[in-house]
């Protein structure tokens, strides 16, 4: 009777660590035409195992695994391959073919690998908060002045990268109005209301510039947001308007002219531009800041301030007009002071030397007088005050003291329509005679206030040009 090399149906560990090269064993699978498990001892040394299977009135062979005869060796062990086999003779029985099924599912394993992949790849295009708010100050640069830039970024570092850095770093689509809400309450609770409604204004415009920019044309930003509503948007804020009335009485003028230069936190730059902006009879205060000392005409003893009406993407409805003011002996004399500290700059008005000074630094270093021990009378606390109201307070001073509203709207380029608009407008030359008169009895009414001998009015000091 021969011997032949796989009679046993079920095996031992001892019995497939004994098979030598080129001999097999087999390990039938529990239940009537589920096949078997047949093990082969390589020349290597190597004991395969393979699933042997009925299919079609045809043996398969699907190869498993390689049998781990020890714990160092890779492959299944006999108890796992047993049950790795039970699996496959379940889907033998479900799916006939058990390679063709298995193929067919590692075919949609990858599929679904690949499609995990594009989503991932998606997800990961598609902008955070923060990415949308900066995507909206680029798409703001030359159609916004610097200043508004200015201010765009330093609304972003102050009231949101810094401190909600988690927020930031959501998804924009994923912002709901809880995340605008924590955002603005901050800002409020500190008293800066007008901001909290500003800065809730940016973010509609960020949102609403998310909403329409990935389906514009030529876009440079490759990110995408994927927004379908406006979640700054519903989030009200109380409308608070910055008060309209507030002008300094003789007294509060006096007192701040005569303390901000010795105000701790407030540079002497900064002090000097209060004084000028007061003595050139209330100019708005952000037009001086943006002056170079190529708008001051040296010889004539003016600056040329550039006033601008609506938006430079607004076509038509964009202007800029340019308004002459005369200096006053008081004027050249700031003056005098800031160039000796700032004559090597572009700008006078600059506490860097890179920029001029941007539209918030007035406001910080009005309220840190207000917080010193100089906004004081009698002592009694200043109320609070703008750097803008000091343009309504040189507008009532003159009216105080008997300049005629003309003149006073003349100097202080407000409200020049009409007549005005036509003679002056379009040469801002042909006003100065009578804007040198409204200086020189506007200056007059600042010097009794600041208690100083007023001495019959001399014709506007000029200033000498500078030396190359």
């Amino acid at each position: 009777m021969s011997t032949a090399k796989n009679t046993a149906k079920m095996v031992t560990d001892a019995r497939l660590r004994a098979l030598k090269p080129g001999e097999t064993a087999s390990d039938s699978v529990p239940g009537r035409g589920n096949g078997a498990i047949l093990f082969e001892r390589k020349p290597s040394g190597v004991v395969t195992a393979t699933y042997r299977y009925m299919h079609g009135g045809k043996r398969h062979k699907l190869p498993m695994s390689n049998y781990k005869a020890g714990s160092r060796d890779a492959g299944l062990t006999l108890s796992q391959l047993r049950d790795e086999a039970k699996r496959l003779a379940l889907i033998a029985q479900e799916h006939g073919d058990v390679a063709t099924y298995l193929a067919e599912q590692e075919a949609e394993a990858q599929r679904q690998r690949i499609e995990h992949q594009r989503l991932a790849e998606i997800e990961a295009s598609r902008g955070t908060l923060g990415e949308l708010f900066l995507d909206y100050i680029e798409a703001r640069r030359g159609k916004a002045t610097p200043g508004v830039i200015k201010e765009l970024e330093r609304l972003y570092q102050a009231n949101m990268l810094k401190p909600h850095p988690a927020i930031l770093q959501m998804k924009a689509r994923d912002i709901r109005p809880d995340h605008i809400l924590a955002i603005l309450d901050p800002i409020w609770s500190r008293g800066a209301k007008v901001q909290a409604d500003r800065m809730r204004s940016f973010l509609v415009a960020a949102f609403n510039h998310g909403l329409r920019a990935e389906n514009a044309v030529g876009r440079a930003n490759a990110k995408r947001y994927s927004l379908e509503s406006n979640p700054a948007a519903v989030v009200a804020v109380e409308k608070v308007s910055a008060p309209v009335e507030r002008a300094l009485s003789d007294a509060e003028l006096r007192q701040f002219w005569t303390t901000i230069e010795s105000t701790e936190g407030v540079g002497p730059v900064m002090a000097l531009l209060f004084k000028f902006v007061i003595a050139t009879g209330g100019q708005r205060i952000f037009n001086i800041c943006q002056t170079t000392w190529d708008d001051y005409n040296l010889e004539a003893g003016t600056v040329r301030l550039v006033h601008r009406k609506g938006r430079k993407d607004a076509g038509a409805g964009a202007s800029e007009r340019p308004h002459l003011v005369p200096l006053s002996p008081r004027a050249v004399e700031i003056l005098e002071r800031v160039r000796a500290v700032n004559g090597c700059h572009p700008w006078p008005w600059t506490t860097t030397g890179k920029q001029h000074i941007v539209v918030s630094s007035p406001r910080h270093a009005v309220a840190d007088w207000l917080a010193s021990d100089h906004a004081g009378i009698d002592g009694k606390r200043i109320t609070t005050f703008s750097p803008r109201d000091l343009r309504r307070t040189c507008a009532q001073l003159m009216q105080k003291h008997g300049v005629s509203d003309s003149l006073s709207d003349l100097l202080q380029a407000h409200g020049q329509t009409g007549v005005v608009g036509r003679h002056y407008r379009n040469n801002p030359e042909a006003a100065l005679p009578e804007k040198r008169r409204a200086i020189e009895l506007f200056d007059r009414a600042l010097a009794m206030v600041l208690g100083e001998v007023v001495e019959q009015a001399d014709n506007v000091v000029k200033l000498e040009k500078k030396k190359a």
